[in-house]
């Protein structure tokens, strides 16, 4: 990384934020006397510039060093659809025969592209005026349920207007479904002790594991740490289960007496009020009882671990592999507070994320970019088509 250098002759700099991402910015104002130097940033989101506004300083001799870095988009970061099965991955030829499928969305429009294609189940979800991608599909009694993300042309993700979205075959037979619920939230409690919403089979299933690192080198931002945990559970679907842990050097622990546990993803189940940060730390353990839970009693299911750690000296790292075979399709996100990478976690995570700035701002901002992507996910139930080969 280098420092670039600008000599500013008027009191307005604009400076593309691709490029503050990358380099730290050093700004030499040569102008002296007048009112102190005052700088005010802002940054549109989704690759917007950073205006920097500076009045001249009292002291002409003083120089400024400033460090920019553009605020990160978690947006970009939270994929809720990972192939790392390379079976799993459309073949050119599936790609072909989609792309000869005509494909078209309830009022007639030809949908081109914006398309998303499942091998394993031979569905092909496309969406006009915007792009689908497929996170999750479950076969159960009734048939096929899809779960995807919609997106429209500037990448936000969105609730899909009536009729635009299509579901195929990728042989080009059409097919027919019913949209379903993702989030409704209640306002009666379940008892920690329930491990599913109230009404499961009207709602999309759905599983969150929150493991908190409770090692010593945890000690400063722990209280941090469980406040943002506390508001990202309340801010999930009442259809979620929730299982949050904490682990150190004696692996990981779902004691309710702590505070933690297995329930429905409602605040008031997880106080976390006796989770105290001290010992060393061991992930692999407690992330091997965790996968073989999800896989044992939630097969099937969609379901993400989250993972809160800054590292420090894993034990136990001989896991790893065993660990790696059990993960199935849980997907697994780990927010590294850190100060170097940790190449076991960057080998399990489907999302792995660096923190950099205030924790107790950043934390949060991002479970809210999580909470908020998984709630936003449009539900799809394969139905039979009627006579006239519509949605019924």
């Amino acid at each position: 990384m280098f420092a670039r250098s600008f000599l500013l002759s008027s009191a307005l700099a604009i400076i593309g934020s691709a490029a503050l991402a990358e380099n730290p910015v050093r700004i030499d104002d040569a102008r002296g006397g007048g009112l102190p130097a005052s700088i005010g940033i802002k940054e549109q989101s989704g690759g917007g510039e950073v205006r920097l506004q500076l009045a001249p300083r009292v002291d002409t001799s003083a120089t400024t060093d400033l460090s920019l870095q553009r605020w990160q988009d978690f947006k970009g970061e939270v994929l809720l659809s990972v192939r790392t099965d390379p079976a799993l991955v459309p073949s050119a030829r599936v790609l072909e025969m989609v792309a000869s499928i005509q494909m078209v969305d309830d009022f007639g429009a030809v949908i081109a592209s914006g398309f998303d294609i499942n091998v394993e189940h031979d569905v092909v979800l496309a969406v006009s005026g915007g792009k689908a991608e497929i996170t999750h599909i479950t076969n159960d009694e009734r048939g096929l349920v899809i779960t995807a993300l919609v997106r429209d042309e500037a990448g936000n993700v969105i609730d899909p207007p009536q009729g635009a979205l299509a579901l195929y075959r990728t042989g080009g037979e059409r097919l027919c479904f019913e949209e379903q619920i993702v989030q409704v939230k209640s306002a009666s409690s379940v008892p920690l002790t329930a491990s599913t919403a109230a009404v499961p089979g009207e709602r999309l299933p759905m599983n969150f594991v929150i493991l908190l690192d409770r090692s010593g080198s945890m000690k400063s931002v722990m209280e941090d740490v469980k406040s943002a945990a506390r508001s990202f559970v309340h801010d999930l679907p009442d259809n979620a289960t929730c299982a949050v842990g904490a682990f150190a050097d004696k692996g990981g622990s779902f004691e309710p007496s702590e505070g933690l546990g297995i329930g429905q993803c409602i605040a008031s189940n997880f106080p976390m009020d006796g989770v105290v940060a001290g010992g060393g730390t061991d992930l692999f353990q407690p992330l091997k009882v965790t996968y073989e839970w999800l896989a044992e009693e939630k097969a099937g299911q969609q379901s993400a671990v989250i993972i809160i750690t800054d590292g420090a000296l894993n034990k136990q790292t001989d896991l790893l592999h065993v660990v790696r075979d059990l993960k199935g399709s849980a997907l697994t996100f780990v927010y590294f507070l850190g100060g170097r990478e940790e190449r076991y976690l960057r080998s399990l995570a489907d999302s792995y994320l660096t923190h950099e700035g205030d924790l107790a701002d950043q934390l949060p901002r991002y479970f809210q970019v999580l909470s908020e992507t998984y709630s936003s996910q449009t539900v799809l139930r394969q139905v039979a088509c009627s006579a006239e080969g519509t949605q019924p």
